[in-house]
């Protein structure tokens, strides 16, 4: 015979459980950090903050023989004066981008162009560089991509080189077993 005092001890009992398994599961959160609370470069380039330049989707576009790139993203000026960000990559001249208080600077208008003379890092790998802004400076590890992907031939230096794109191409094969 079931009595009152065993019901009410199943109800704790089943209610401890319940109240066990939520916390077990939603407590996750509480030890690892959330994914979609972390900041990240969405697209191939890389974000960097320098004094009050915030720099956005910067990577270099390569010409074949790794000689030349073009510096595209954007840069961001946050304060209310004149800046002038300088990147320099490993063993190249430094580039000076001059951005207008609270003005953005996009380097994919033919007018902000800026071509790094000497890169000799080819697609694929990453250029060390350093961001400067009034006598700060950050390093940052900056993407180096060519014009196999549509959306950067355009920005190679000399033009894209057709022969980096000729394996994209799907070759036409012959089926000898009917079908």
């Amino acid at each position: 015979m079931i009595t009152a005092r065993m019901t009410a001890g199943r109800r704790i009992a089943a209610s401890l459980a319940v109240a066990a398994l939520a916390f077990g599961v939603t407590s996750c959160g509480a030890i690892n950090e959330q994914a979609t609370n972390m900041d990240y470069a969405a697209s191939d380039g890389v974000n960097v903050d320098v004094a009050d330049a915030k720099v956005r989707n910067l990577m270099f576009v390569t010409n074949s023989d790794d000689t030349e790139a073009r510096l595209i993203g954007s840069v961001i000026n946050a304060g209310d004066s004149a800046l002038t960000l300088s990147v320099k990559a490993e063993n190249t001249a430094p580039v000076s981008i001059q951005v207008p208080a609270d003005g953005t600077i996009k380097l994919e208008d033919d007018k902000n162009e800026q071509i790094i003379k000497n890169l000799g890092i080819p697609a694929g790998q990453h250029a060390p560089s350093v961001f400067t802004v009034a006598g700060e400076n950050v390093e940052f590890s900056v993407p180096v991509v060519d014009g196999t992907l549509a959306e950067y031939r355009d920005f190679v230096p000399g033009g894209a080189d057709e022969s980096v794109t000729e394996h994209l191409t799907p070759e036409e094969t012959h089926s000898t077993s009917g079908h």
